[in-house]
């Protein structure tokens, strides 16, 4: 009988060796792999830098560094200027951060510090600051596939009056839906310096926008330079006093090549009592008007709040809040 051949011998300290030359290698060649990235996005941004300065925008990101090894790639600011002198625009901020994993670069998320002061040869100057400022945005060729902005306790001041506007919280959305782009958008605490408003003191309001712009995925590739000619849906528009009382609308617009708005909207006055005695005092000479609107059938909302819904319709600019005319907006642009 055969004698058994003899089992070879394990040798742990060899394997282990070599999983450790391994991992040198593999550490290598993936911090070889980052700094080579990093050196792209680095040269990516002079060239964009470069691009806008030939289209007459000046565009400083002082002491940019581009950081975050092993596992991300962040670009830092101390400080962030945008200039247009052709328009008179200058626009200066405070330090920007932006980042993106290595495995999925084309998901940025960026945070810029206030403020954030602007002066405008048509609008003068103002400033914004607020406590946080964050930023998301997947990118697409030729626009990003989608974006959004959130801003905590916003505080805008201009030349002569300090506190002109100011928001609890607001956000904005926008992503391309086949050839369509989707807006959105969300506020809250909203307060309005009655300075701006014609000396009313409106109530603090809070509000929220859903709408879609047919054709938008060209436009925004193209560059929107103009309101003229959009037309769209408006899924929710909503103007809120309160969580149970405002008004909500809903419906289609269309923007003529005159600039005049036509729209088919229907408005639902959630709460038309407690509305009318709010809206009031702020609109005296519509009194007659707003207690009408009160007095119309009301139905039980969704939560059993009242609710007055009328139709909406916009000729040429021209609204009417059911049979009652409102005004006359002017052309966009």
């Amino acid at each position: 009988m055969e004698q058994a051949k003899a089992k070879p011998r394990y040798n742990a300290g060899k394997r282990i060796r070599r999983l450790g030359i391994g991992i040198v290698i593999a550490i290598a060649v993936w911090t070889a792999g980052w700094y080579w990235i990093a050196g792209r996005v680095d040269a990516g941004a002079d060239k964009l830098l470069a691009a806008q300065r030939e289209r007459g925008t000046a565009i400083d990101c002082a002491d940019r560094e581009v950081r975050g090894y092993p596992f991300r790639l962040e670009v830092f600011c101390t400080s962030l200027d945008f200039a247009r002198p052709a328009d008179g625009l200058a626009i200066e901020a405070g330090g920007l951060r932006g980042a993106a994993q290595v495995y999925d670069p084309k998901r940025i998320y960026a945070e810029l510090d206030s403020p954030v002061t602007v002066e405008s040869a048509l609008a003068g100057s103002a400033r914004i600051d607020w406590s946080l400022a964050r930023a998301t945005a997947t990118l697409a060729d030729p626009v990003p596939q989608r974006g959004s902005i959130s801003i905590d306790d916003i505080e805008v001041a201009f030349d002569g009056l300090e506190d002109a506007i100011s928001a609890a919280h607001a956000e904005a959305h926008m992503r391309l839906n086949d050839a369509d782009l989707d807006l959105a958008l969300r506020y809250e605490g909203l307060v309005v310096d009655p300075a701006l408003s014609g000396g009313r003191r409106l109530p603090v309001l809070a509000g929220d926008a859903d709408l879609s712009v047919d054709g938008g995925a060209a436009l925004a590739a193209s560059g929107i330079t103009s309101l003229r000619g959009l037309s769209g849906d408006v899924r929710r528009l909503a103007l809120l006093l309160t969580p149970k009382q405002g008004l909500l609308v809903s419906g289609t617009y269309a923007v003529g090549a005159d600039g005049l708005l036509d729209a088919e909207l229907e408005a639902i006055i959630v709460d038309p009592d407690g509305v009318a005695g709010t809206m009031k005092p702020v609109f005296p000479e519509y009194a007659s008007q707003i207690e009408m609107l009160g007095a119309l059938p009301e139905q039980d909302g969704p939560d059993g709040t009242p609710e007055v819904k009328v139709p909406v319709t916009v000729r040429d600019g021209r609204i009417a809040l059911g049979f009652i005319p409102i005004g006359q907006l002017p052309p966009l642009d």
